[in-house]
């Protein structure tokens, strides 16, 4: 069975989207580390929030 996520990526506003993906990869870094698989990113332009669908398979 597998568990879902949903993980909002950036948690601040910054003045650079530059800044914004630098944060997305650390964070989904350590998700990734922690054995969460990245199924699809999302970016909401009417916020410009980048959420992520993460994924892994959950022991029965």
């Amino acid at each position: 069975m597998k568990e879902y996520r949903l993980v909002y990526l950036n948690s601040g506003v910054h003045m650079s989207m530059q800044k914004d993906l630098f944060e997305a990869e650390d964070l989904l870094n350590q998700y990734i580390s922690d054995g969460w698989t990245l199924q699809e990113m999302v970016v909401m332009n009417s916020t410009s929030a980048l959420v992520a669908v993460m994924y892994r398979e959950k022991e029965a």
